[in-house]
């Protein structure tokens, strides 16, 4: 007999942990976790649209694939309609219940559970009202994770800044009026650099995720210097992952409205554009690219506008653009772009970034069967090395070892190689293969 039109929709436990649950909630493709959900468990779009209060010719829409649901107040409506456990709930992006909530008196002969903690209990009176200072502690907190990440790389950091995510997603709910903008604005920083570290972590499923939660935020902000940076963001991780024609598209999208963009936003963004052409094997756009990059970054020292890429410095292009001609096999005239910004680094700022310079460096060098030099800047880049944990870094060691590697029968280079060897078992990470055209 039919189900009752009224009847609550009953998932259980066991349904939010299969695989394809999870990708449609990772994704936040509602259609998919609605189509799911009724395979599941036979509930009718009539159901499903009571438990979320939608219509069910909306319902019927978002499962055919014509209305994409971005709102998060309705993904909010429609979790809470599906009574979604906390993991899956955070899943989606959004805070989990159990610690807005005051637990319930235990049944009797039930061990009770335990009292909120000091932050659960602020949480649980935290209104709009008193999103400021806490939004510009977090900034703080930011900052000075942006600033370690570049001495240390991602691993430790993680953590910390994936466990804020539920608190600015609250934030974001309650706050209203003149301090919603810096509260969305925060936020897409935050999902952005969680993506960040995801990506430099090698695991860019992840990465993709909290980009798109970022560029999310961004869309709801309004501010076009926002979504560019978001969007560059997005197309280097599809890059990096291989999808290198979705890399080049998300770049131009980037690139819309240029003249509202600043000078360092509009390099990085050039950047981006330039790797995914030097990957698809396009010579001139990428060196059109690469010079008009390296005029805005010289334009952007003197640029009194804020944005999210101050680190767009003409040395950090330069070594981009060293990094293009690699990936087209020229290595020839990669390495005096790499000499002429060799001294403008600042390595206690910018470890990482300048451990990624020398390795490339040296792979151009051992590119062009320079073998004396090859070696000396990798002496350099190996104590640089040691202390980071970054993905890019692993996947251009990697590289630069099976360059090194034709003069194996050399004694001081087979000594180099098992240096790198140990080098990259310490660094616990998925190198990344060798790119097409440094191999």
């Amino acid at each position: 007999m039919p189900a009752d039109a009224t009847e609550p929709v009953v998932i259980l436990p066991e349904v939010w942990q299969r695989p394809e649950i999870l990708e449609s909630l990772r994704s936040r493709n509602i259609g998919q976790l609605f189509r799911l959900i009724r395979q599941r468990t036979g509930a009718s779009q009539t159901r499903i649209g009571i438990a979320v209060n939608l219509s069910q010719g909306k319902i019927s829409e978002i499962m055919k694939g014509a209305v994409q649901v971005t709102s998060f107040e309705v993904i909010e409506r429609i979790a809470d309609g599906l009574n979604m456990p906390d993991p899956a709930r955070m899943t989606l992006g959004l805070a989990p219940k159990g610690p807005f909530s005051t637990p319930d008196a235990a049944p009797s002969g039930q061990v009770p559970l335990p009292e909120p903690d000091v932050p659960t209990k602020y949480l649980t009176t935290f209104t709009g009202a008193s999103s400021r200072p806490v939004i510009s502690g977090l900034r703080h907190v930011l900052t000075a994770h942006i600033q370690a990440e570049a001495i240390m790389g991602p691993p430790l950091l993680v953590n910390a800044v994936t466990s804020q995510i539920p608190l600015i997603g609250h934030v974001c709910r309650v706050t209203r009026g003149a301090d919603r903008a810096e509260a969305l604005s925060f936020a897409s920083e935050l999902l952005e650099f969680c993506g960040w570290l995801h990506q430099d972590l090698g695991d860019f499923p992840q990465a993709t995720m909290w980009t798109n939660k970022a560029l999310d935020y961004a869309m709801e902000l309004g501010d076009q210097r926002v979504i560019s940076y978001v969007l560059m963001r997005k197309s280097a991780i599809a890059i990096e992952s291989g999808d290198h024609g979705h890399g080049l598209g998300l770049a131009n999208a980037a690139l819309t409205t240029p003249e509202a963009l600043t000078s360092r936003l509009r390099a990085v963004i050039l950047r981006t554009r330039a790797i995914a052409n030097a990957h698809l094997g396009e010579a001139t756009d990428s060196a059109r690219d690469s010079e008009s990059a390296l005029v805005e970054a010289t334009a952007g020292l003197s640029q009194t506008d804020s944005d999210r890429a101050p680190y767009c410095t003409p040395a950090y292009i330069a070594m981009e653009t060293g990094a293009t001609r690699l990936l087209l096999g020229q290595a020839s005239t990669a390495i005096p772009i790499f000499e002429a910004s060799r001294s403008q680094w600042t390595p206690a700022s910018q470890a990482r970034d300048h451990a990624l310079f020398l390795t490339r460096m040296a792979t151009s060098y051992a590119m062009a069967g320079e073998r004396d030099q090859a070696c000396g800047v990798t002496e350099e880049a190996i104590p640089r090395i040691q202390a980071l944990r970054s993905s890019r870094v692993a996947g251009q060691l990697a590289t630069l070892r099976v360059q090194l590697s034709r003069w194996s029968t050399d004694r001081a280079v087979a000594d180099l190689l098992t240096r790198l060897d140990l080098l990259a078992e310490s660094f616990f990470l998925p190198a990344p293969r060798p790119p097409e055209g440094e191999r």
